[in-house]
């Protein structure tokens, strides 16, 4: 009996190890497209297509619509189940750069499919960016 409860923790702790294990930022590298899709606070939907690359700790963000999001590179890092990207580059003055994806997305991802999920309190949006790995 000692024997089996002893089995059973020590399944139990590695499954739980297990399921908390950071990303290697490297394991995403690649070509993803997919939908990106804004709601404002006010109601109105707003969805374009959109091409990221992964490569490294690094990122690119190129939009099919302009500003929808707007194009963007920079390097991101995966802490638990958050990403946080961190833009670097230098925007024109012409349109809202509150709408530049920054900070933290919540994630998930199974090798395939990547999505990305961001509340955005202070600017009362949401930001859904569904990709699939090409």
């Amino acid at each position: 009996m000692p024997r089996v409860r002893l089995v059973i923790c020590t399944m139990t702790l590695l499954l739980c190890a297990c399921s908390d294990l950071a990303l290697d930022p490297s394991s995403l590298d690649g070509t993803y497209r997919g939908i990106f899709t804004i709601t404002h606070g006010n109601g109105l939907v707003e969805t374009g297509s959109v091409t990221f690359i992964f490569s490294g700790d690094r990122y690119s963000c190129m939009p099919e619509k302009q500003y929808l999001p707007p194009s963007g590179a920079g390097c991101f890092q995966l802490i638990g189940r958050t990403m946080k990207l961190m833009d670097t580059v230098a925007h024109t003055a012409e349109f809202d750069w509150t709408l530049i994806l920054n900070g933290a997305f919540s994630f998930t991802y199974d090798g395939v499919h990547l999505v990305l999920v961001q509340q955005d309190e202070q600017h009362q949006r949401h930001r859904l960016i569904e990709l699939v790995r090409q």
